[in-house]
């Protein structure tokens, strides 16, 4: 019993000559970071009373923290791990040869674009005049659209009959491209899950004024369309005020009302629907007169509605589908706003 109490005393009094800064063989020691901590502890606990050691070392640790001291991942049970010095990727080029690159990059440029701007000026420069009998324009094509073309096409509208008999394939080309553009964008922003939101004017004069000039829009756009072949416009320019009238009966009725109407489904229907019967039409027109097969559509009594063979049918399918297209794109943009 005497033997464990000296063995205790002894480790009591080990602990102290730690504590206060000397080894266990009496010397003094090296400068210790936990002794001073514990010196630290204690000096603590004799101004302001007892503190378990765990709680005084975090409540030294937030204090160091807050003053910028400490390292927020620091442990508490030792000083902070050293921040790794920042790799920097090796240099492939001098800083003085990057900056003469930069130089020779612009001056390239300068050099690249007045060159363009000059040759294009010169080339204007020499253009034939509007209207002269040299210039390229004025051939044996432009002469038979403008004197063989109301016997040929049965059309009145010389340029029409340009565009959907002539050079229609050109035309079903254009009307492909943009229906490919309308279903892209139909692809890439319609969502089942989308809303729209309902808006019927800033006021309701305005959109009363709307519902009354829409019959009138709608009418002259289909006017322009079924008369293309007789007087100025055709299915292009039709098709673009039909297009016009669809957007504002979409703001004087409401979008969630034009959209029960008009759905995006039943527009692409609509487009390729129209885009198969101009396919179908001329592909006949272009079998039949490249094999002299001799069952050509009649052409009609110029100047009256149904004349010019498919050129009524051609110009209903062209001016819808630019209609359609334009619609689209203002439902589905709409969409992406809301």
């Amino acid at each position: 019993m005497k033997n464990n109490h000296h063995a205790q005393e002894d480790w009591y009094h080990r602990f102290l000559r730690w504590a206060g800064g000397e080894e266990p063989e009496g010397a003094e020691g090296p400068e210790d970071p936990e002794r001073a901590e514990f010196q630290e502890y204690l000096e603590y606990i004799e101004a302001h009373g007892y503190m378990e050691f765990g709680a005084y070392r975090l409540m030294r640790f937030r204090q160091r923290r807050e003053k910028g001291l400490e390292d927020p991942r620091g442990s508490l049970h030792g000083p902070p791990a050293p921040e790794p010095e920042p790799v920097h990727p090796p240099r492939h080029h001098r800083p003085g040869k990057l900056r003469y690159q930069i130089l020779l990059y612009r001056v390239l440029s300068a050099v690249i674009v007045i060159t363009l701007a000059a040759i294009f000026l010169v080339v204007t420069m020499n253009l034939p005049l509007f209207g002269r009998a040299d210039s390229p324009a004025v051939n044996e094509v432009s002469q038979r659209y403008l004197e063989q073309g109301l016997e040929e096409t049965g059309a009145v509208n010389a340029v029409t009959g340009m565009i959907l008999d002539y050079r229609a394939f050109d035309t079903f080309g254009e009307s492909a491209v943009l229906f490919a553009a309308a279903m892209s964008t139909l692809l890439l922003l319609h969502s089942p899950k989308s809303r729209m939101r309902t808006f019927r004017g800033p006021d309701e004069v305005l959109s009363q004024l709307g519902r009354r000039i829409l019959p009138v829009i709608l009418l002259f756009g289909i006017y322009v369309v079924v008369n293309g072949h007789l007087s100025p416009g055709g299915g292009f320019s039709g098709g673009a005020i039909l297009g016009a009238g669809l957007i504002l009966a979409s703001l004087v009725l409401g979008e969630e009302r034009m959209a029960r109407m008009l759905p995006a489904s039943r527009t692409s229907k609509i487009t390729v629907t129209c885009l198969l019967a101009y396919g179908l039409m001329k592909g006949y027109s272009f079998y039949t007169g490249a094999n002299h097969v001799g069952w050509e559509v009649p052409k009609g009594i110029s100047g009256t509605i149904f004349s010019g063979g498919f050129i009524l049918p051609l110009n209903l399918c062209v001016g819808i589908i630019v209609a359609c297209t334009m619609y689209t794109f203002y439902s589905l943009f709409l969409e992406g706003e809301g």
